[in-house]
């Protein structure tokens, strides 16, 4: 696992190091710049400021023999003073003097004999005793235990060859006692050997090679334990076979841990774009079928239409994302060119409720306010990289396009700022038809209306103007396709919010207390109170009341409600609200008659009337 992820930093995958102190140990790498993080350490015992030499280890590894190398500090780190600068810098270290030693003649005539051996102090002065260490600790623990197995010289040298088994966990003291009592054992049998069903059984699980780093870490080290055992001589039943099996084991899993450590750390994709921009190299970009596209084998992103959309996670860094987006243009310009080349060609173009310009269900331009509602006016959804040739050429292919898919959807709309018309009061209708999107409530302009000559008001016909009992409107802007359309103009041209949504195609009564009456308006419905009723149905609906009318009474059939498609009871409801009242005979009406509004008649008190203080001169 180590030497991989050095590995990764001399391809130079990975631009930056995070080491221990250990750093460089038994490894010659290319490092140039060394930079300390904190200049204390735990030496296993104690937290303690690194000392001159180990500071100078470390420093030493930038640059090494090959070229001159720099060092410094980073972060909240504290900084080095100058005087151990200079002697880092000049070699100036401190002689080492002493060295740590423990002595190697044990003594296993009995356990007495070899706690005296292992506690012997150095002769020399420049020698100093280890203390504490694992294997003299554990050995001490089954001797206070009173193994039953230590009787005699051999199994006292076995018992010490035992607890010399490392620790490779180093989280679980007990777990480690364990192990050791274990193996002696076995050894300590008339066999003599550990068997295979024990190995067996140790080794069981340890082989899966899937989980995050910690699992594997754990792993790892119990197979470690075991491999250790396994290439002890005599130690094993089959012996050879437990020596490959663990270190198979092993190899897998470091491969596995190395794995999964670059995926939590490193950024594959971003090694090789960095790589190749600054070495120049030329990258194969590659787009597939679904759009993905890959440069050198790794995901970066996809074409949305005409524009790239990174792959990136939350830790992706800013110059990260530069350089996957410098990579990604240059591979993508030439297909942006020739995406560009097949739109103004397509027949697959169309606009969605968002006032986005759509080709292969993807968004290439957006809709926004232009001089009118029905002229808007046009922003190109592109990469940077698409050349400005391109976009320009794009940009009047879609601004011819669209004048003609307005006229096509909306062109009883278009016409009637195109008409010539002599009669003011028939051109100030056709004004506020179109300023109101296509539909108005007569009784608004009712005074217009009754002002145009009967001759003149023929001319609507021809316009595809409806002059109806309830509305003014264009019959055609009512089919589902002109609705959507024109009210998406609408909204871009008033910047309206979305929050209003048209009603589903084919619906003709409505119900509803915090619905937008002018918004549904627009949409071709009329409110009375909580109920909304298509304009064109409600025109419907009172031509059969019309036809059904005698004395002022009508009664209500089925074809009048299934004209709406409501309940009974929500329809005498409607009647009541239409200014209809309830007859006693069964299902039958009777018309009260419009209401007529009171005209407030505006009184002036003489008082203030400023005219009133000429009656106070005197002229004579």
């Amino acid at each position: 696992t180590r030497n991989s992820q050095v590995g990764l930093y001399q391809s130079g995958d990975i631009d930056y190091l995070i080491a221990t102190d250990a750093i460089g140990m038994g490894l010659n790498m290319d490092i140039n710049e060394i930079y300390f993080s904190n200049l204390k350490k735990f030496d296993g015992k104690k937290t303690r400021r690194l000392n001159l030499i180990e500071m100078s280890q470390i420093a030493g590894r930038a640059g090494r023999y090959k070229n001159d190398g720099s060092f410094g500090t980073t972060g909240d780190c504290e900084t080095l003073n100058s005087d151990e600068i200079e002697k880092i810098e000049k070699h100036q270290l401190p002689d080492t003097r002493t060295i740590y030693w423990r002595n190697s003649k044990l003594d296993f005539e009995n356990p007495d004999k070899l706690i005296a051996s292992l506690e012997l102090k150095p002769t020399q002065k420049n020698l100093l005793r280890t203390n504490d260490s694992l294997d003299e600790s554990v050995l001490r623990f089954f001797l206070k235990k009173g193994t039953n197995n230590i009787i005699y010289h051999k199994n006292l040298e076995l018992l010490w060859e035992c607890c010399q088994i490392p620790d490779f966990e180093k989280k679980a003291y007990g777990q480690h006692i364990n192990v050791i009592d274990k193996v002696f054992q076995f050894l300590t049998t008339r066999k003599k050997r550990i068997p295979s069903v024990f190995m067996k059984e140790q080794l069981k699980g340890l082989e899966r090679d899937h989980g995050n780093v910690d699992l594997l870490s754990h792993r790892l080290s119990n197979v470690r334990t075991w491999s250790y055992v396994a290439n002890k001589k005599n130690w094993l039943e089959n012996s050879d076979y437990w020596v490959q099996l663990t270190k198979s084991i092993e190899d897998k899993l470091s491969d596995k841990l190395h794995d999964e450590l670059t995926k939590s750390f490193i950024d594959k994709k971003i090694s090789i774009l960095s790589r190749g921009l600054k070495q120049d190299l030329v990258l194969n970009t590659e787009i597939n079928d679904e759009n993905k596209i890959h440069i050198d084998g790794q995901l970066i992103g996809e074409l949305k239409g005409l524009k790239f959309l990174i792959e990136v996670t939350s830790k992706t860094l800013d110059t990260d994302i530069k350089s996957i987006k410098k990579a990604a243009r240059k591979g993508v310009e030439k297909e942006l060119v020739k995406r560009v080349e097949e739109i103004l060609t397509s027949v697959e173009i169309e606009i969605d409720s968002e006032s986005k310009i759509i080709w292969k269900n993807n968004p290439i331009a957006r809709l926004k306010k232009g001089n009118d509602y029905l002229n808007p006016d046009i922003d190109i959804i592109a990469d940077e990289s698409l050349s400005k040739e391109s976009k320009s050429k794009l940009s009047k292919f879609l601004a011819k396009w669209l004048t003609n898919y307005i006229n096509e959807v909306l062109g009883d709309l278009v016409k009637l700022t195109k008409y010539k018309v002599a009669n003011q009061y028939l051109r100030g209708l056709v004004f506020q038809l179109y300023e109101n999107n296509g539909v108005i409530k007569r009784s608004e302009i009712d005074k217009i209306v009754k002002s145009i000559p009967t001759e003149e008001r023929k001319k609507l016909w021809g316009m595809g103007v409806k002059i109806g009992r309830y509305h003014i409107y264009l019959p055609k802007m009512l089919k589902p396709k002109a609705v959507e359309f024109r009210i998406a103009l609408w909204k871009v041209f008033h910047n309206l919010s979305s929050v209003n949504k048209i009603p589903r195609s084919g619906l003709n009564f409505l119900i509803g207390n915090n619905l937008d009456k002018n918004f549904y308006l627009l949409c071709g419905f009329e409110k009375f109170r909580e109920f909304f009723v298509r304009i064109d149905i409600l025109e419907k609906l009172f031509l059969k009341i019309i036809d059904n009318t005698k004395d002022k009474k009508f009664k209500i059939n089925a074809e009048m409600m299934n004209l709406l498609g409501c309940s009974k009871e929500n329809f005498y409801k409607l009647m009541t609200y239409m200014n209809y009242k309830k007859d006693k005979t069964v299902d039958t009406y009777i018309f009260k008659g419009e209401k007529k509004k009171k005209e407030k008649i505006i009184r002036f008190d003489k008082k203030e009337n400023p005219f009133n203080k000429l009656l106070s001169l005197d002229l004579k």
